[in-house]
C-alpha cells in the first residue's frame, strides 16, 4: 500500500464514519434533561418499578415513563428542578457515582438488580440527602407509571364516577 492509497483509505473511512453518525437513529430528547441525564432516568425506571409489572413490560415502557417524569420535572419549582438536575449530573459522572454509591461502575453499566440494591441502600442510608434523593426519584417514577389509566386494573382501582345531576 503506497501513501496515496493509505490517504484515500483514511478519507473514505472518515467519510463512512461521519455518514454513520449523521444517519444513526438518536433517542428522543426529553424536555429539560440532557441526553446523559435522560439515559440515567431510563435506567432507573425498571428497578424503581420492580414488581409493578413484568420486567419486559417495564423495559418496553421505560421511554414513555421517562418522558412523563421529564414533563413532571418541568412543572416543579425552580429549586426542585435544580436539585434534580444536580442529582442527575452526579449520577452521570463517575466521581459523582463513586461518592453516592461507593462504586465507580457507571449506572448505565449496572444490571437492574444492582441498581435496585443501590436504591435500597439509599432508602436506609444515614445521610438524609440520599434518603431524600431516593424518595424523590421513586415518587416521580411511580407517579408517572400510575398516572396512566392502563396500569390501574392490576390494582383494582377504578376512576371515581361523579353522580349525574338531572336538571
Amino acid at each position: 500500500m503506497d501513501r496515496r492509497q493509505f490517504l484515500m483509505a483514511g478519507l473514505v473511512g472518515t467519510a463512512a464514519v461521519a455518514a454513520g453518525v449523521a444517519l444513526w437513529p438518536t433517542e428522543t430528547p426529553l424536555p429539560g434533561l440532557t441526553d446523559p441525564q435522560a439515559r440515567v432516568l431510563r435506567a432507573l425506571v425498571v428497578p424503581v418499578l420492580a414488581g409493578a409489572a413484568p420486567e419486559a413490560q417495564l423495559s418496553a415502557r421505560a421511554d414513555a415513563v421517562a418522558h412523563q417524569v421529564a414533563q413532571t420535572i418541568l412543572t416543579l419549582p425552580a429549586g426542585s428542578q435544580a436539585q434534580l438536575n444536580e442529582l442527575f449530573g452526579l449520577l452521570e459522572n463517575r466521581l459523582g457515582v463513586l461518592a453516592l454509591t461507593g462504586s465507580i461502575t457507571p449506572l448505565l453499566a449496572r444490571q437492574p438488580e444492582a441498581l435496585a440494591e443501590m436504591l435500597e441502600g439509599w432508602r436506609h442510608h444515614f445521610m438524609e440527602t440520599l434518603v431524600i434523593a431516593y424518595q424523590g426519584l421513586k415518587e416521580l417514577i411511580q407517579a408517572a407509571w400510575y398516572a396512566d389509566p392502563a396500569h390501574w386494573a392490576p390494582l383494582g382501582y377504578q376512576k371515581p364516577s361523579w353522580p349525574r345531576v338531572d336538571g
